[in-house]
């Protein structure tokens, strides 16, 4: 089979994971652990289906393509703060923040450094906080 076979619509299977009114908080490995197990086995041992079109047997082979969450699930999938002082999943305790007294919240400032140092945005204040930022920003941590 061609590498790119794996890209058709006929060869996708979409797997949701919706906890409904009782989510599972800090314990969603629970419910994830036998799909985790699962994807373990088809990728390294495969198993030997029947396609009916071709008339054959072959090995069949899966694995997690992509993870699409919004961003109070992406805390709760990966069990890391998402809201407060340390929003940023990358950023952890470095995350620049600003609290608002008036709205009662923390904003979340400082991400004109991710940008290439002679990008046009990094000079428009009036766009933003009346700041210009310099420096670069942290580096991605990759939990490796």
């Amino acid at each position: 089979m061609a590498p790119t076979e794996c890209m058709k619509v006929e060869n996708i299977m979409l797997k949701m994971f919706i906890p409904g009114p009782t989510a599972p908080s800090n314990n969603n490995d629970v419910y994830l652990q036998p799909l985790i197990d699962d994807l373990k086995d088809l990728w390294n041992e495969g198993m030997v289906v029947y396609d009916s079109f071709k008339k054959e047997s072959f090995t069949l082979r899966a694995m997690l393509l992509w993870r699409i969450t919004d961003y109070p699930a992406l805390g709760t999938l990966v069990g890391c703060k998402v809201k407060g002082k340390q929003a940023c999943n990358v950023c952890g305790k470095d995350t620049p923040h600003r609290w608002l007294k008036i709205r009662c919240k923390h904003v979340y400032m400082g991400n004109k450094k991710r940008l290439r140092p002679a990008h046009p945005y990094r000079r428009k204040k009036v766009w933003f906080d009346n700041t210009v930022e310099v420096g670069t920003a942290n580096k991605i941590q990759s939990g490796a």
